[in-house]
């Protein structure tokens, strides 16, 4: 299954999503300001179990997990996964990013998220990978993960577990109907944090960095700069050549086969095959 990872340029007051234009959740500042926030280091993990009895924020109908994350330490390596609970529930995430002041940077929606087969300890889950730099003059970065009322009328398909045991052992899967796992409030997120070099900013508005490049840009398209012909002398064996050329093309009526040794032979600055073609076509 493929990492899909979302780095992201974010700058203050703006909104970013990384996939889709989804709805931006009401944010208030203040509110969120007074939240336990999970501390999260990087080389650290954490797994939060989510009910529908929490619901301890204004503005999202959901129960929440908040993270607060390091903002000093360049960029930040974020797995977040919410994991099918018994084959049968899963909680779909939604992250909101915010500054450290609480402003909303992003958003990363749940279509966002892939579905992961279970492997290894790993459950069945969907996940996302993102890389996050905060800017500057930052202690925090925070993460609000949630889910909507819209999330909650789906479901996610879930392999069958016979079948997954039966491709395990090189065997054919039996032909029996995959699982369900209906979207609820109910659920269990994990987020893994770790540290990388990046250049990509979150928190203040910056300017737009471009790389240079080794090598100048090729233009495409027309350019209003003709380019001369060659002007180097050419030895007299290669004016012979194409103008033999041009007098076998011609004798065997291959009149485009001449053209194009004409048009070959001015490029390197020889002038008398045009007057070959020239005075063969008026032969005929």
């Amino acid at each position: 299954m493929k990492k899909w990872i979302s780095s992201t340029v974010l700058s203050f007051g703006l909104f970013c999503s990384a996939a889709s234009y989804a709805a931006q959740p009401h944010i208030n500042p203040q509110v969120v300001s007074k939240l336990a926030w999970q501390e999260i280091g990087l080389s650290q993990q954490q797994t939060t179990i989510l009910d529908a009895q929490q619901r301890n924020l204004s503005g999202i109908d959901s129960p929440i997990a908040a993270y607060r994350l390091p903002a000093n330490q360049g960029t930040l390596d974020i797995t977040i996964s919410s994991s099918v609970e018994d084959n049968d529930h899963i909680f779909v995430p939604n992250v909101a990013v915010l500054d450290a002041n609480f402003n909303l940077a992003a958003t990363y929606p749940a279509n966002t998220f892939q579905f992961q087969n279970e492997s290894g300890l790993q459950g069945n889950r969907l996940s996302k990978a993102l890389q996050l730099t905060p800017t500057p003059n930052q202690d925090y970065i925070y993460l609000l993960i949630y889910t909507t009322n819209e999330d909650l009328q789906g479901s996610t398909t879930v392999p069958h577990p016979a079948k997954l045991y039966a491709k395990a052992r090189g065997n054919q899967p039996p032909a029996i109907d995959d699982l369900q796992a209906k979207h609820s409030l109910n659920g269990k997120i994990h987020i893994e944090v770790d540290g990388k070099q990046s250049a990509r900013f979150i928190g203040l508005a910056m300017p737009e960095f471009k790389a240079k490049s080794a090598v100048e840009p090729q233009a495409v398209g027309r350019n209003t700069k003709t380019e001369k012909p060659l002007t180097k002398p050419v030895e007299q064996e290669t004016e012979q050549y194409f103008n033999n050329a041009i007098r076998n093309a011609m004798k065997n009526n291959d009149v485009n086969r001449a053209m194009n040794l004409v048009n070959e032979a001015e490029q390197l600055g020889l002038s008398s095959p045009r007057k070959t073609f020239i005075g063969l076509v008026s032969q005929k």
